[in-house]
């Protein structure tokens, strides 16, 4: 029985959820900056992928081997910042105890299924329902 109570107490988990969930997806879009040791590199990143790049007048003296590996390795410390962010969101969603319970019950749910709908009609009547479909249609003809 579904007391006005209980309702209140589903919403308020319900809106914690969705709100631990908003916090998560907005994780997934925001984005983090690294910057090389000497300031050269200066990358921008998500934790899907890469959103800025920026190179100060000295990259243009490096070397292109030893430029490429400062983009790529600020390039990946920017995205380790971001997926650093979710890792973190993501266990703390974990974490709450009202999640761990309907993450339980869904699992559960899933696990045992409801059992397939009982046939309505009766199992030796082979043609009942062709029989009840025909006098649907033909039942206007009468009037």
């Amino acid at each position: 029985m579904k007391t006005a109570k209980n309702g209140r107490y589903a919403d308020r988990v319900s809106d914690a959820i969705h709100s631990s969930l908003a916090d998560i997806q907005a994780a997934l879009t925001a984005s983090r900056s690294a910057e090389s040791a000497d300031g050269t590199v200066r990358a921008e990143a998500s934790a899907k992928r890469q959103v800025a790049l920026q190179l100060s007048p000295a990259a243009m003296k490096m070397r292109p081997d030893d430029l490429a590996a400062m983009i790529l390795t600020t390039q990946r410390q920017a995205q380790s910042k971001a997926e650093a962010v979710i890792t973190e969101r993501l266990d703390t969603f974990r974490s709450d105890p009202r999640v761990a319970v309907a993450l339980d019950n869904l699992r559960d749910t899933q696990a045992s299924p409801a059992p397939p709908p009982r046939p309505t009609t009766d199992p030796d009547d082979e043609d009942g329902d062709a029989d009840f479909i025909d006098s649907v249609y033909k039942s206007d003809r009468g009037w």
